[in-house]
């Protein structure tokens, strides 16, 4: 009979546990292509792409000044040791590319714009599942968007 209560209080103890960290898991399981294409429809939109990255926090953190833009200095801040990581997934003249209005800053626009269209290798407006894995990377352990 005591081991039957002990039971029954560990399997109660166990599901309330679990109901306390679904929550918590699923925003850290985040990063896989279903979760981000959320109209269901073939690839991910540009749209769909902004809301999951912005979910990062990325651009917000690295912004120090809070003006809602980005200099090259914050980004070499917030990328700290992956800078030449960066550089070898987005070419040398990354900033200059992403910069669309010449300002030496890069916006929330352009910054979600330049990752974008790194993302969708083959131009075709649609971030597919394969091109995704390269976004999984980037933001998960280790990734230079793991903020």
């Amino acid at each position: 009979m005591m081991l039957k209560k002990m039971t029954s209080a560990l399997a109660a103890s166990t599901f309330a546990l679990s109901l306390i960290a679904a929550p918590a898991m699923a925003q850290t399981m985040n990063n896989d292509y279903q979760s981000w294409d959320t109209d269901g429809t073939p690839g991910i939109s540009d749209q769909e792409f902004r809301t999951g990255f912005g979910n990062n926090e990325a651009f917000n953190t690295w912004d120090a000044d809070d003006d809602g833009n980005l200099t090259e200095d914050e980004f070499n801040t917030g990328l700290g040791d992956n800078r030449e990581r960066f550089d070898a997934r987005y070419g040398d003249s990354w900033f200059d590319d992403w910069d669309a209005d010449g300002n030496d800053m890069v916006n929330e626009d352009e910054y979600y714009g330049g990752l974008y269209d790194t993302y969708d290798a083959d131009d075709n407006n649609l971030i597919e599942e394969p091109e995704f894995g390269d976004v999984g990377d980037d933001m998960g352990d280790e990734g230079w968007f793991d903020v």
